[in-house]
């Protein structure tokens, strides 16, 4: 490995320490109570080392949900390459996307009340982050239309407004999950895999031709 190749790799590591330590702290103090310091000292870096792989602690929010974009375009790609069945693939994106709202519940957050017009300056981060929700957006319009093809879905709808509400269900359903799920799984006797289940029909099977 050269020189500047191990370089980044350090680099690499020492961001994704200061990402996790944060992650941890903004779920825990909330983003407005975190501040840098308590940044520095959970993650065991100087402010300045920070402030060298961070412009601020907007950035690392940014960052934080940047990574977890980045991680469901993958999945969403990989299960799309996949020679599967329609119903399978809506199952395993359905999951994808839960496991995003669960592992990045403030990013999920702040995406839901994203708008470009609020960023006049957005930064190279905040612009990835665009850049990849019209990515996964366009991902799943595709495989919208490609059910419509099949029969597998209404030719009636309309794909990309479609795609939107799922979005929201999806993130108002997992939102109960992580609020009042206990709560309800042990009202009705379900697990949490009967639970999700049961979010899948209700979501999905609006689209699904049975």
């Amino acid at each position: 490995m050269g020189r500047e190749n191990k370089n980044a790799a350090v680099a690499a590591v020492h961001r994704q320490k200061i990402l996790e330590s944060a992650a941890v702290l903004f779920s825990e103090k909330g983003f407005e109570a975190a501040t840098i310091g308590d940044i520095s000292a959970a993650s065991g870096y100087s402010r300045r080392t920070v402030y060298a792989y961070f412009q601020s602690k907007e950035d690392i929010l940014h960052s934080l949900i940047c990574e977890g974009l980045s991680g469901l375009n993958d999945t969403v790609t990989d299960i799309l390459s996949r020679e599967t069945d329609f119903e399978k693939r809506c199952r395993e994106i359905f999951g994808a996307m839960g496991d995003f709202y669960i592992n990045y519940p403030l990013a999920a957050e702040i995406i839901n009340g994203f708008k470009p017009s609020d960023i006049p300056e957005p930064s190279e981060t905040v612009k990835r982050i665009f850049a990849l929700g019209e990515e996964i957006n366009g991902a799943l319009t595709g495989a919208i239309n490609d059910g419509i093809r099949s029969g597998n879905v209404p030719g009636d709808i309309v794909p990309e407004l479609t795609v939107y509400i799922l979005w929201a269900e999806i993130s108002a359903f997992y939102g109960l999950v992580q609020s009042k799920g206990e709560f309800i799984r042990k009202q009705l006797t379900l697990s949490e895999a009967e639970l999700c289940e049961h979010g899948f029909k209700q979501i999905f099977g609006s689209i699904i031709v049975s």
